[in-house]
């Protein structure tokens, strides 16, 4: 039994003869550790991209329905949408803000 274990296990014994595969073998790791970081990275960005944007789509989709936007082209209540999203206030027209 031990026989067929060191059979098997010497299928997967990977000698390394030449220094230049070495450095492949190195480089390779730590890209791959790289990927694997930024991919860990990325996820709470992922996150609130996906947030974001149901905001938008449900803010859009809200002021589409209100009877003094239906006139407005789609792109311009899109365009509230993210401002409201992002945190600014909605003003009359012409309105100056005194800060």
């Amino acid at each position: 039994m031990a026989n067929k274990e060191e059979q098997i296990a010497q299928r997967f014994v990977f000698e390394i003869n030449s220094p230049s595969l070495g450095l492949l073998a190195i480089a390779g790791c730590i890209c791959g550790v790289s990927l694997i970081i930024i991919g860990f990275k990325l996820g709470p960005i992922t996150k609130q991209a996906k947030l974001w944007n149901g905001c938008v789509d449900t803010t859009s989709n809200f002021l589409s329905k209100l009877p003094s936007f239906a006139s407005n082209d789609m792109q311009d209540i899109k365009a509230m949408a993210i401002n409201l999203c992002n945190g600014s206030t909605p003003q009359n027209p012409g309105e100056e803000i005194n800060n």
